[in-house]
């Protein structure tokens, strides 16, 4: 039986910045690379209205889908670090709506390449759209 934990809840992140913070509090986030992409890229673009994008939680994102926990992200940009340096290439298999393909790119910069391949068309729209947004450069 697999069970879901949050690391935190309601109240406790309602902000990037803050989301971040508590990542790196409980040792998920040791990088900071991780960190500084995590940051850059504000996982609120990605959330539907209506959800806590900053809680340590899946949150709902239409056509029974979710949108990973912040801590699953996280341990999996702590995991590839090494795999994810410029210039290298990423392929995100089930992107959802682009969040982490978004730190991919960012992680492997403008030399590399990142992919994501997901089979839900209103999501593919959604996450090429929103992660345009999230990468543009910020002034």
């Amino acid at each position: 039986m697999l069970m879901q934990h949050r690391l935190w809840s309601s109240g406790a992140s309602d902000k990037n910045t803050a989301m971040v913070e508590q990542l790196q509090r409980y040792g998920i986030i040791r990088s900071a690379k991780v960190a500084e992409v995590m940051q850059a890229i504000d996982r609120g673009l990605f959330v539907p209205s209506g959800g806590s994008p900053y809680y340590d939680s899946p949150m709902p994102i239409g056509y029974n889908a979710t949108i990973s926990a912040p801590h699953m992200h996280a341990a999996c940009l702590e995991l590839l670090e090494k795999n994810l340096q410029p210039g290298m290439r990423a392929l995100d298999v089930g992107s959802g709506t682009g969040y982490l393909t978004a730190c991919f790119a960012l992680m492997v910069g403008s030399e590399g390449r990142a992919v994501g391949v997901e089979h839900i068309p209103e999501l593919v729209a959604s996450s090429i759209e929103t992660s345009r947004k999230a990468l543009q450069p910020h002034s």
